[in-house]
């Protein structure tokens, strides 16, 4: 019986080595990040202690049932309502655990599907802004195939005057050279159907000209229409409370706005459009802002990078000369703007 005593006291001693530390490490986020991971490797050891308390149990209570001194069953009984007691609270422990995992789970998934709404958000602006770019090619095209037409005609006019000039001009010779007489009525009208060969072809060459120049004019407001995009920013934080507010209000103020909650996912939007201003957190699960500076300075030099962080200034002192302004948080959204209106200004003064 002190066996089954001295194993229950071992095993519960050894529990506490090996769990109480892990738990205070938890509780006070020195595994922040590896949480599920570290939940998922216990979990046996857990549940394997919780059944060796089953087996300890049935052990006293066996050893109960064939003691036949009172006191000595007395003091297993105590010993029996202890373990009894560890083990509705590991039982506990392990549902708790459970809910842990699966919420761990839960939040994962969500996580997953954020990242792949942002990745079919960037991939449908790029559609949006090739089908955009299509659309302009395939108007620019019919006009100036519109235009070359217009123009045919106008080489058209430019032949009939021509040839009105030469009747204007060969009646006038004829009639100088005949001088007046029976036959004047002949070159009288040579000389009347070049001037109204004249005259019809100046008229149609001046209006297809006009034609022309609305052409033109349609051309060049289609390609200020293409031109003239809402300034584009980025925004990535690991915080999606932050995103939100940023772009609304970034939004609000007239921005294209993209805002991210992983940085890798932020990456590719970075390599595959360019923007006018990026706002970036410094310290991000998988890569830092510094990491985000040097790649946008790298892709686009004229890129204007806002960074926001938590910690001292001294953290990102070696990259200050890099950034246009920088920010710490909770972040004073009146002064953000401001600062991101200058950048914008700057980047088209660039």
């Amino acid at each position: 019986m002190e066996s089954i005593e001295t194993g229950s006291n071992e095993v519960k001693e050894e529990r506490e080595a090996v769990f109480q530390p892990v738990e205070l490490a938890i509780k006070y986020r020195r595994l922040a990040g590896k949480r599920t991971d570290f939940i998922e490797k216990t979990f046996p050891a857990r549940k394997a202690y919780s059944e060796e308390l089953k087996r300890d149990l049935d052990e006293i209570m066996q050893a109960i049932m064939e003691e036949e001194s009172m006191s000595k069953v007395l003091s297993l009984l105590g010993t029996k309502y202890a373990i009894e007691r560890t083990l509705l609270a590991e039982e506990r422990n392990i549902m708790a655990e459970e809910r842990n995992l699966l919420g761990e789970k839960r939040t994962r998934r969500s996580k997953m599907r954020t990242e792949l709404a942002e990745q079919r958000s960037g991939l449908a602006r790029i559609r949006t802004m090739l089908a955009k770019s299509r659309s302009y090619l395939a108007e620019k095209r019919t006009i100036m195939a519109q235009q070359r037409t217009v123009l045919a005609k106008a080489r058209t006019e430019l032949a009939f005057i021509r040839t009105g000039v030469a009747l204007v001009a060969l009646g006038s010779a004829l009639i100088r050279y005949f001088g007046i007489d029976w036959w004047t009525i002949t070159d009288g009208t040579i000389l009347l159907l070049g001037v109204v060969m004249i005259g019809l072809g100046i008229y149609f060459y001046l209006s297809h000209r006009k034609e022309e120049a609305n052409l033109l004019d349609i051309i060049r407001q289609k390609e200020e229409e293409l031109m003239q995009r809402k300034p584009r920013i980025l925004v990535l934080d690991d915080d999606m409370a932050v995103c939100k507010m940023l772009k609304i209000y970034l939004e609000k103020s007239g921005y294209d706005v993209e805002a991210f909650t992983n940085p890798h996912i932020a990456k590719q939007r970075l390599e595959a459009g360019q923007f006018d201003v990026v706002i970036t957190d410094l310290m991000m699960e998988g890569m830092t802002g510094i990491e985000i500076l040097k790649l946008v300075k790298r892709l686009s030099p004229q890129t204007q990078v806002i960074m926001i962080t938590r910690m001292d200034e001294q953290y990102i002192e070696e990259v200050k000369d890099e950034l246009f302004d920088y920010f710490s948080k909770p972040v004073d959204v009146k002064k953000l703007l401001s600062s991101v209106k200058r950048a914008v200004q700057e980047r088209i003064l660039v």
